[in-house]
């Protein structure tokens, strides 16, 4: 086999892998299935005149190439979130980009701008709110007492906020949930021996549903449906992992209690 050391990529064939390779990390690192990302990277490369690209993505790594004798491009994805607003804006861009509104240069800029609003976390506050919200409501589905409410709040809202802290601070999986979870259930605990009459296993439900892997169950079934094996086999496997430290945080209260 022979290979042509002489090729050299063009500006149009550079920022084509640039726009590609932008809109699949803004979509990896946010959150969105491996059939969605491929998906979105291929229409870009036929859209842009190139029919022959091909695309690999799993959890932690984005591999493409333009056509057949072009350099692959391969990106290390480190960090992943949860953010469909993000997706729903790259996928906005991609139709643009393909009905001809934008340019390939104006496309790249509008996922700069996206991509760069994912180092701005948002104020913990508004998410110590939305958890303590997403509690309570859980706990009205779970038949919870009305004297439980306050119990829920407190439980839910802290234990998110403390795995939100270390997720931050730590970039280490499982460890933030499990100490969330010890949290909700000291929390629990303590609230269900202070303000008795409630039910204790409905505040522990209801209170954990913030930080349970639930849009990570949800895209590891999507990419199953789409045949990705590998991207469904990673994602259950992380979602039985987050959902056995949060067990495990919570039943370590119990049983010391």
């Amino acid at each position: 086999m022979t290979i042509n050391n002489q090729y050299s990529e063009s500006y149009d064939e550079r920022m084509a892998k640039d726009v590609i390779i932008l809109a699949g990390r803004i979509l990896l690192e946010s959150g969105a299935e491996g059939s969605r990302v491929e998906d979105t990277m291929t229409r870009i490369a036929f859209t842009l005149g190139y029919t022959e690209s091909n695309s690999f993505v799993t959890n932690t790594v984005i591999n493409f190439m333009l056509h057949n004798e072009s350099y692959p491009r391969i990106y290390r994805i480190r960090t992943r979130d949860t953010n469909l607003h993000r997706i729903s804006r790259t996928n906005r861009v991609s139709r643009q980009l393909s009905d001809g509104a934008l340019s390939v240069e104006d496309a790249f800029q509008e996922l700069q701008k996206i991509y760069n609003e994912q180092s701005i976390k948002h104020d913990l506050f508004f998410k110590f709110i939305a958890a303590a919200i997403i509690s309570i409501s859980f706990l009205y589905l779970q038949g919870g007492y009305l004297i439980d409410i306050f119990t829920a709040l407190i439980a839910g809202a802290f234990g998110y906020l403390v795995v939100e802290i270390l997720s931050r601070h730590l970039h280490a999986k499982f460890i933030p949930e499990f100490m969330g979870a010890l949290v909700i259930g000291t929390v629990a605990v303590l609230g269900s021996s202070i303000i008795q009459g409630g039910s204790i296993s409905a505040i522990i439900i209801s209170s954990v549903m913030p930080i349970v892997p639930g849009v990570l169950i949800t895209n590891a079934i999507q990419d199953l449906f789409s045949g990705h094996m590998l991207m469904f086999t990673t994602k259950s496997l992380e979602a039985l992992v987050t959902a056995f430290g949060i067990g495990a945080g919570v039943g370590t209260v119990l049983i010391i209690s």
